[in-house]
């Protein structure tokens, strides 16, 4: 696949305004057989010495089911790459062990995306609740003038109870154009997903607003498998089922290249804003 960009007219000053021109988009349009999901991942107690953390997360008690609000503050931080995104020496509770993603965009084949007992290998072999975490984000858009609501399956582990658990969540903005969210507001999809689970499979019915973009978050908790082994599967499957070729449904492309890559600003430990992303998202690729 090849990727065109137009450079005449990407972050150029205007001469009458003295203003930053906006880009043009370097991602390609969104269709039905263009599916993507954002992941980023922790070792938290397996991270040798200094580095490791356990229930207490980067501002308080991290549940990774998400089902308190403090959590979802946390667990968006992290997933962005840094749970303390205002500190200078602190650490940064996601990307901390050797075999950990960090904002990487995998891709779908077929029908399933992500990973299924992904096989992780930590020395520190602390198990249960602490073992390791998981996020996963998938933008989805809805194109009609019309909700949608449609049927979706995901794939998750879980460790112990909810500080190592597992969940299917998502994030709606309060407007469908990307400048003009200013705010938004978590569902817990799958309210059933806080209990210890090897493996755990589910689908379910999504409902995405007209002409709107929501991003869909899947955690999992790595199960202890053996010594020094762990599984972890947080996989989206089923997708022929979610996008078909009308391109009613799309994997959003910009919000997904957005996610993988923008800083956002006014960020902290004890605060997140997903809501940012849009405007940002609309800043790089232009607005919609």
């Amino acid at each position: 696949m090849i990727f065109t960009q137009d450079v005449s007219s990407f972050g150029v000053a205007s001469a009458a305004t003295g203003t930053s021109a906006a880009a043009t988009s370097i991602v390609p349009n969104d269709a039905w057989n263009l599916v993507g999901s954002v992941v980023t991942s922790s070792s938290r107690q397996n991270v040798y010495s200094t580095g490791e953390w356990t229930s207490s997360g980067p501002w308080t008690t991290y549940y990774h089911n998400w089902h308190d609000a403090n959590s979802r503050t946390q667990g968006w931080n992290m997933f962005m790459g840094d749970g303390y995104p205002n500190g200078t020496t602190q650490q940064k509770y996601s990307n901390d062990g050797q075999s950990n993603e960090h904002r990487l965009i995998e891709w779908a084949q077929e029908n399933r995306m992500g990973f299924y007992y992904k096989d992780r290998f930590e020395y520190d072999n602390a198990t249960g609740d602490y073992s390791g975490v998981t996020w996963r984000c998938m933008p989805i858009r809805n194109t009609t003038s019309s909700s949608i609501t449609r049927s979706m399956s995901t794939s998750r582990t879980g460790a112990g109870g909810h500080h190592g658990g597992h969940s299917t969540i998502m994030y709606t903005p309060n407007s469908s154009g990307y400048s003009s969210v200013t705010g938004g507001s978590w569902n817990v999809v799958d309210s059933n997903s806080y209990t210890s689970e090897s493996n755990y499979n589910q689908t379910f019915n999504i409902s995405i607003p007209a002409n709107t973009t929501v991003l869909v978050m899947n955690t999992s908790g790595w199960w202890n498998h053996t010594t020094y082994r762990f599984k972890d599967t947080n996989m989206f499957y089923n997708l022929d089922s979610l996008f078909s070729d009308d391109n009613s449904l799309v994997c959003d492309l910009r919000m997904l290249n957005t996610l993988s890559t923008v800083r956002i600003k006014g960020e902290s430990s004890t605060s997140s804003n997903p809501w940012k992303i849009y405007p940002q998202c609309a800043l790089i690729h232009g607005d919609r």
